[in-house]
This record gives structure tokens, C-alpha cells and sequence, in this order.
């Protein structure tokens, strides 16, 4: 059976030598069962390109405007419902004041030299230090 795809674009942000982490809502946690933590991002609504998606989201979840250096990470899974495609774009440059939308309830600047030390995800840190090594190598 053929599955609708849903291609979900998400922001790995740095400034001044920290990333930004969000924490999903109560809520969101318990409806989607997750770990909690997340990128600012999300899906893309039918027909819409993706930066344009990307922009609409950030705004949406944070309030922030971003460069965008490059992609960063994409990864698919097949769930039960749907093909998820997941691009992660590493950027830079927030402009404006962080607001969180009602799907997040705390935001971090976590920084690059104590990521180790975090309390997120294992699999998160990677992407951020993949992430943090296109920024660098595209970021000029």
C-alpha cells in the first residue's frame, strides 16, 4: 500500500557558540509520546516549497528569522500512517525576539562546549555536531 509522504524541514541554530534546543509541551510529549526535545521546525503544508516552509515554521514555533547555511542532515522513516522525510538545515543569524509557541513550553541555548554535558538525547548531539561542521565549513 502506498503511504502519503510528509516532508518535515527543521532549523539547527547557532549563535555566539550555542545551539538552540526547545522542549515540547506537556501536551505534545504525551499525545506524540516523545522524549520531549526538539528543533524549531515542522511540516510542510500541501504545495509548499521547502524554505518556505522552513520560514513559515520558525516564525510560527519561535518567532525567529535565520540564515539558512545548508542542509544538515535528512533522514527518512516509514510509519504506520504516512513516509516521514525529515530535512534538518544547519543556521545561523536569529533575528527577532524568541517567542515559543504553544507546542513548546522551554527554550535553551545550550552551549557548544558543554553539549556533553546536556541532557538531550544522544542522537541529537550528533546531528548538532554534524551540523556544527557544515555551519562552519559553509557559514562565509
Amino acid at each position: 500500500m502506498n503511504k502519503p509522504y510528509k516532508v518535515v524541514a527543521k532549523a539547527i541554530i547557532f549563535h555566539e557558540n550555542q545551539v538552540l534546543i526547545l522542549r515540547k509541551s506537556e501536551e505534545e510529549r504525551s499525545i506524540k509520546d516523545t522524549h520531549g526535545w526538539d528543533f524549531p521546525g515542522g511540516s510542510l503544508e500541501p504545495n509548499e516549497l521547502l524554505m518556505d516552509g522552513l520560514v513559515r515554521e520558525l516564525v510560527e514555533e519561535v518567532g525567529l528569522q535565520v540564515k539558512v547555511i545548508a542542509p544538515a542532515y535528512v533522514y527518512d522513516e516509514i510509519q504506520e500512517e504516512k513516509h516521514l522525510v525529515i530535512v534538518k538545515f544547519a543556521c545561523d543569524q536569529p533575528e527577532g525576539d524568541l517567542v515559543l509557541s504553544s507546542e513548546h513550553e522551554q527554550f535553551n541555548w545550550i552551549s557548544l562546549d558543554r553539549l556533553h554535558e546536556s541532557e538531550i538525547p544522544e542522537w541529537m548531539k550528533d546531528e548538532i555536531r554534524r551540523a556544527y561542521r557544515i555551519y562552519m565549513e559553509f557559514r562565509n
